[in-house]
């Protein structure tokens, strides 16, 4: 069985911790070849408090309403048992919307593993609406001991009402009536759809601001359509962005669109090491036909640019607090540098090496390189890791949908 813990007195070290989980969910984190700090540095910034698993901005005020009424509870234990009554209950009251619809937990119901709060509990504080630092636990605890405070409190000789923290903004939209016991959907009214909107604008992966210039949520949240490109450097008001920030999304483009060649390359390594059959040699094909059509459309420009900014790199983990580590950066900087020539790649044993030694230096110690390891071949499905990183887009995307169209405007 594989769990992660940590000694509980440490908050910002929890909440690195829960970052990283955040990140590491999803269809974007299959990282073959060690990219994913990068990956995430970039994603970080420009849609901070935001994480793969994350589908509708709504689930933000449904926590915190639900956090809050789980605070009213005696000791911890008792309000986090009443926060997961609320979290089930909000299940309930989401399963009319159907499948589909970004409801967390509508087939498992009570049986979930990870509730709306686990989820969303990083980017509360990311976006400025937690702000107890740490776990669920730890906010329970100083939950409790700030409403016994405030009983004891007001027991004085002039009985003030005293205020009692709940760890929350209290400057948050009131949650429906009957709330979460009601029939909820996923429209935002008017001061919700504000509310969030000057949260996520506002938002910053790093405490004391650094890289808030890059987040695009000012820009973007803007835009009040909704919008369905592809790509984050494809949206409408991508022009509008101030300089710095363009220039970071230019450079997050080259950098997925050329290691989205050495994605496929890997592809193509560990599908000419299967035994020779009808079925894998359509698979190669299938790979092979992928690299040359990528390698037909990378840019010049996207290398000259990537191979210019890669110092820039590491200074991007400094600020998101990601391990972006010198051999990742090496490996970058050598697959750029081979991209010069992008149509010579697909045969050229050195760019082959690069890519299959950059998977066994990852891999080989836990027993799960395809390079290495026949077996781990055998289980292999056939593709892994070979899509373009999108650095959180659609997750945003929706966010932006969402806010875009408030049901009372």
């Amino acid at each position: 069985m594989n769990f992660l813990g940590w000694v509980d007195h440490d908050p910002r070290q929890e909440d690195a911790i829960l970052r990283a989980l955040g990140a590491a969910k999803g269809h974007d984190a299959r990282d073959e070849l060690g990219l994913g700090a990068i990956r995430d540095s970039f994603a970080d910034l420009f849609f901070p408090g935001i994480s793969t698993i994350q589908q509708r901005v709504r689930y933000f005020l449904f926590v915190q309403w639900c956090c809050e009424i789980a605070a009213s509870q005696g000791e911890a234990d008792r309000v986090l048992a009443r926060l997961r009554e609320s979290e089930e209950t909000l299940i309930h009251s989401l399963e009319h919307l159907g499948e589909g619809h970004g409801v967390i937990g509508i087939l498992s119901k009570e049986d979930l593993k990870r509730t709306p709060s686990e989820i969303y509990w990083n980017g509360l504080l990311v976006l400025g609406m937690r702000r107890t630092r740490g776990n669920r636990r730890r906010w329970a605890r100083q939950a409790a001991a700030s409403r016994s405070s405030g009983r004891t409190d007001s027991l004085g000789e002039d009985a003030a009402k005293t205020s009692v923290d709940l760890g929350f903004d209290p400057e948050r939209p009131q949650a429906p009536k009957g709330f979460p016991g009601v029939e909820l959907d996923f429209a935002l009214n008017v001061a919700e759809a504000d509310f969030l909107r000057s949260r996520l604008v506002n938002g910053c992966v790093d405490p004391a601001g650094r890289g808030h210039e890059y987040n695009l949520f000012g820009t973007f949240a803007r835009y009040r359509h909704k919008t369905d490109a592809q790509a984050l450097w494809d949206h409408p008001r991508i022009s509008g962005l101030k300089a710095e920030a363009r220039d970071m999304v230019m450079l997050g483009a080259a950098f997925a669109r050329i290691m989205y060649g050495a994605a496929i390359l890997y592809n193509v390594c560990v599908a000419r090491l299967m035994p020779s059959n009808e079925s894998t040699e359509r698979l190669r094909s299938a790979h092979a036909t992928a690299f040359i059509g990528r390698a037909e459309a990378l840019n010049p420009a996207d290398v000259t640019l990537l191979d210019r900014r890669i110092p820039d790199l590491q200074a991007l983990g400094a600020i998101t607090r990601h391990g972006i580590n010198d051999r990742a950066i090496a490996f970058v900087r050598r697959w750029t540098q081979l991209c010069g020539e992008p149509l010579k790649l697909l045969h050229d044993p050195t760019a082959s090496l690069l890519v299959s030694n950059r998977e066994v230096y990852l891999k080989t110690s836990s027993g799960t390189s395809r390079i290495r390891s026949a077996k781990q071949r055998e289980r292999w499905r056939g593709e892994s890791g070979s899509q373009q990183m999108d650095f959180r887009w659609f997750v945003a995307r929706s966010c932006l949908n969402d806010l875009a169209t408030p049901a009372d405007a």
